[in-house]
């Protein structure tokens, strides 16, 4: 890959770019419930009321545009790293493991005691980062959406 992948805090002034990415991307995101993926394509408004409730957003830029997008959201002690989104051109190119590593900064500078993600059991590239970046799972397997069963993962961090 060669060029450093840079992850960033977006504002609120990055929501319709950030809107245009989960309608890029969510609605063809078919390993997930139809009704999962309608919750995920997020409207500007909704993200910007959930910025403005203390949900931070983070993306990577390239080429000029928002390609890839998670979601902090600060749950007391912990900090649940969610909503992950990477255009389909820029799968594959490490952006997943860039966001979750700038997840685990982000906690350890914020005071955070844990980082807890929740992934689909099938989903080899989430699973790929987990276990490389140290995650342990937490509890069995539960419905998050109707006939949707994820797995909660978590790092206590470090420092």
């Amino acid at each position: 890959m060669g060029a450093e992948i840079k992850v960033e805090r977006l504002l609120s002034s990055d929501a319709p770019e950030i809107e245009r990415l989960f309608k890029e991307v969510w609605p063809k995101a078919e390993e997930y419930p139809e009704e999962w993926r309608r919750k995920r394509t997020l409207p500007r408004e909704k993200i910007l009321e959930e910025m403005e409730k203390g949900v931070y957003y983070f993306g990577i830029r390239k080429e000029g545009r928002l390609v890839g997008v998670y979601k902090a959201v600060p749950l007391g002690e912990e900090v649940l790293g969610e909503h992950q989104t990477v255009a389909p051109e820029w799968r594959g190119r490490g952006l997943a493991i860039a966001m979750y590593r700038q997840l685990l900064e982000f906690a350890k500078e914020k005071g955070f005691r844990r980082v807890v993600v929740n992934i689909l059991p099938d989903q080899a590239p989430s699973r790929k980062c987990v276990d490389q970046l140290g995650f342990r799972k937490r509890g069995g397997l539960w419905e998050q959406e109707k006939g949707m069963w994820v797995q909660t993962y978590e790092r206590e961090v470090e420092g």
